[in-house]
């Protein structure tokens, strides 16, 4: 998984400079932002055992996570780039009243238990414009295809009993993005990813409202719904976040 995260993190870096060296004209244009997401959990886990719902047995509640994000227009005929990075961890104490099984480890009931579920993950596409550039300035649609990489950590400890079960996960999905700019200070977008599969799907949907105060920097608020349905290596998830965020960053 390092050699992963040192792709991204080198990516997330060379990205901007790539695109002004293809770009000596400054043809390209660059919009990073970092935003806070309020995520509210849904669905269940197993692994090799229960069915364990992530409120009622597990006891996550909302988490706030930081996301970031680095959109490259590129300049003529090459595909442009968008990478975004979520981070999303989940950690909380539960009682039951009753025993249940995970990784083929039976923990009791009546007795306190601790649990992490981390699902963070990273997305890069490569997409066109499907408008002319002359209308782009009021309105744009944009679609290509994205590679997501989902870093999977579930465990489970109570006492001395531990249950420990990491994946990486590659999926391809697509990727359809729209922006409406009534206004020179405000943009209207709506982005999402997603694929359906034999025995998996995801699904991401993000609306945003973004206002530039003073350019190149601008202010965001919006929605995102983030559905996974996960069924490999032994790993039953159906998780879903949902949630507002705020957004801060700047577009050149």
């Amino acid at each position: 998984m390092r050699k992963v995260y040192f792709f991204f993190f080198f990516l997330f870096l060379w990205t901007p400079a790539f695109a002004l060296f293809a770009s000596p004209a400054g043809a390209a244009e660059i919009e990073a932002a970092v935003a806070y997401w309020g995520q509210a959990p849904a669905g269940s886990l197993s692994y090799q055992g229960d069915n364990l719902d992530l409120k009622r047995n597990l006891n996550y509640g909302e988490q706030g996570k930081v996301q970031v994000r680095l959109k490259v227009h590129m300049p003529a005929f090459l595909p442009n780039a968008y990478f975004m990075a979520t981070f999303s961890k989940f950690t909380a104490q539960n009682t039951l009243s009753h025993p249940f099984t995970f990784g083929q480890v039976a923990f009791n009931g009546g007795q306190t238990f601790s649990s992490i579920l981390k699902l963070n993950h990273y997305d890069l596409a490569a997409y066109y414009s499907l408008l002319p550039r002359p209308v782009r300035g009021l309105v744009n649609v944009e679609a290509g295809v994205n590679a997501r990489v989902v870093d999977f950590v579930a465990q489970i400890d109570q006492g001395a009993t531990e249950v420990l079960q990491t994946s990486t996960i590659v999926v391809p999905l697509l990727y359809i993005g729209a922006q409406f700019k009534p206004v020179r200070s405000v943009s209207l977008e709506a982005e999402t990813r997603g694929m359906v599969f034999a025995r998996e799907h995801y699904l991401d949907i993000i609306g945003r409202v973004k206002f530039f105060p003073v350019r190149p920097f601008f202010v965001a608020a919006g929605y995102r719904y983030d559905e996974m349905r996960l069924k490999r290596h032994d790993i039953n998830a159906s998780v879903k976040l949902a949630g507002p965020f705020v957004e801060a960053g700047a577009a050149f």
